[in-house]
């Protein structure tokens, strides 16, 4: 039997995510317009915050690529599965075998937030390849990305997804499969 497992923002979520931007923007945009009413005094570097904050917030709202869900990883009886980004000149994805997975844990990341960290044995050009932008953050925000021969990939709590309940499965799975295997 192969389970699969998607850790992911689903396309409603995605599209939930936008309209929430674009309720922000029209806000932004109304008091913008409104502003000489309500202002009184207050300085007028003010009011044109108020419309590039709205202009920003109408334009990822807006974006058709953003009311797409997005998949982080799958995971099933072969191992983890990262899609390459939409961003990225490489069109294959990073197939990491169980054997290849070390600990799956819940863990305080950078500002104190909670998420998920799995440690992959992969290579220094996969790294590069998949994880680029990931080793970037993480060395700007002070998370250690290196533990022993394992490069550490986290992720913060995604809100649609509760967090134990995704831990457990990717543990599950990885277990059914390395008993099988020895």
């Amino acid at each position: 039997m192969n389970r699969t497992f998607k850790y992911e923002t689903p396309s409603w979520g995605a599209k939930l995510i936008c309209s929430v931007y674009a309720l922000i923007s029209g806000a932004l945009l109304i008091a913008y317009v409104t502003y000489e009413g309500w202002s009184d005094n207050s300085l007028w570097v003010l009011k044109y915050t108020f419309v590039f904050l709205g202009l920003a917030f109408l334009f990822v709202s807006l974006k058709p690529s953003n009311w797409k869900g997005w998949v982080y990883f799958t995971a099933d009886d072969n191992g983890i599965h990262f899609p390459s980004s939409p961003s990225s000149d490489e069109s294959a994805s990073l197939d990491v075998s169980w054997e290849n997975v070390g600990n799956i844990k819940r863990e305080k990341l950078y500002g104190g937030v909670y998420g998920i960290s799995i440690e992959l044995k992969i290579s220094q050009l996969d790294v590069e390849t998949h994880f680029r932008n990931v080793a970037n953050s993480n060395k700007i925000l002070g998370f250690n990305q290196m533990r022993g021969e394992y490069f550490v990939i986290a992720y913060a709590n995604n809100a649609f997804q509760k967090l134990p309940d995704v831990i457990q499965q990717l543990i599950d799975i990885k277990g059914a499969n390395i008993s099988q295997a020895n």
